[in-house]
């Protein structure tokens, strides 16, 4: 934490910043790091990761709208061996799904919020970290569970095809749609913890605005960068 000490006029205190982060070693440091720049590091790469898979997943669907009736090159013969390498009406359904549902929860959230919350709230407000370190970390870490039950939804029935919104009728009755009993039951498991991921950074991020800005920085002082990710928080 950064400590007030006296000036030595005695006119105006000023901050002296004080290293909480111990060396530690290499798990402590850059794996189940509580430091806010090592954790905006680990959301940023976990995201660009996961823009490829929704990537592939998007080009999987403009295979399909742009040639309906052909085998899709290289994994085609192997995914969809009964429909001659063809994708199939309900495994399309799937990959639209899917598509929307890491680009949102898995890219866009955790990229905006998870990033650059973490590597500018506390450099544009004069604090040293997050308010809870370990909270962070948590928001981090409770990602890959969301991306471990998306992935298990992909072995059950061909995985959800109710939409990223999750349309009801579909979502609810096994027989609307392909993978909507268990697919869709792990769909949900995973956007719950995106969501607890969600708050604990909300959480973390309103503390830090309200109670840690710099001495005489006050809201009207805030940059509009900080405003915005207060607001979505």
């Amino acid at each position: 934490m950064s400590v007030l000490n006296p000036s030595p006029t005695g006119l105006q205190p000023i901050l002296t910043p004080q290293e909480h982060h111990g060396p530690g070693n290499f798990i402590t440091k850059y794996i189940f790091s509580t430091d806010h720049k090592i954790i905006a590091i680990q959301f940023l790469f976990t995201t660009l990761l996961m823009m490829i898979v929704g990537g592939v997943l998007a080009l999987a669907v403009r295979w399909q709208l742009a040639f309906p009736w052909e085998s899709m090159p290289i994994v085609g013969p192997w995914l969809f061996a009964a429909e001659g390498g063809q994708i199939s009406p309900e495994f399309y359904t799937m990959l639209f799904t899917m598509h929307a549902t890491v680009m949102i929860f898995l890219v866009i959230i955790p990229i905006l919020a998870g990033t650059f919350g973490n590597f500018l709230i506390p450099l544009m407000i004069g604090a040293d970290d997050m308010a809870f370190p370990k909270l962070n970390m948590l928001s981090y870490w409770f990602m890959w569970p969301a991306i471990a039950c998306f992935g298990l939804s992909f072995k059950y029935a061909g995985g959800p095809a109710a939409g990223w919104t999750s349309y009801p009728v579909l979502a609810d009755l096994a027989q609307a749609a392909p993978g909507s009993g268990t697919a869709q039951t792990y769909w949900l498991l995973g956007v719950t913890f995106v969501g607890f991921s969600s708050m604990m950074g909300s959480i973390n991020y309103m503390t830090t605005i309200i109670n840690m800005r710099a001495p005489g920085m006050t809201f009207f002082r805030l940059p509009m960068t900080i405003w915005g990710l207060f607001i979505t928080a």
